[in-house]
């Protein structure tokens, strides 16, 4: 989903006073953090494992720079 696409389907939720969370570690939700996202460069279809996410931030791979992988810009909301 891109920023625009974000927006779009936030601008169709009639009350815009509904607050926006997301999920939290183990349980729970969490408000986001009101802060300007940063943003990052993400590997796309990295992971397998079904308890990681998809994607992996570059940052945290060690062969990132050398790798086949799709890597794009994003904003991760927390």
């Amino acid at each position: 989903m891109t920023i625009k696409e974000l927006i779009e389907s936030l601008s169709k939720i009639e009350d815009q006073e509904v607050r926006v969370m997301v999920k939290g570690y183990e349980g729970g939700v969490n408000d986001i953090d009101n802060n300007t996202p940063a943003i990052i460069h993400v590997a796309l279809d990295v992971n397998e494992e079904w308890y990681y996410g998809a994607h992996e931030r570059v940052d945290d791979m060690y062969d990132a720079i050398n790798s086949n992988y799709h890597i794009i810009k994003a904003i991760i909301l927390q």
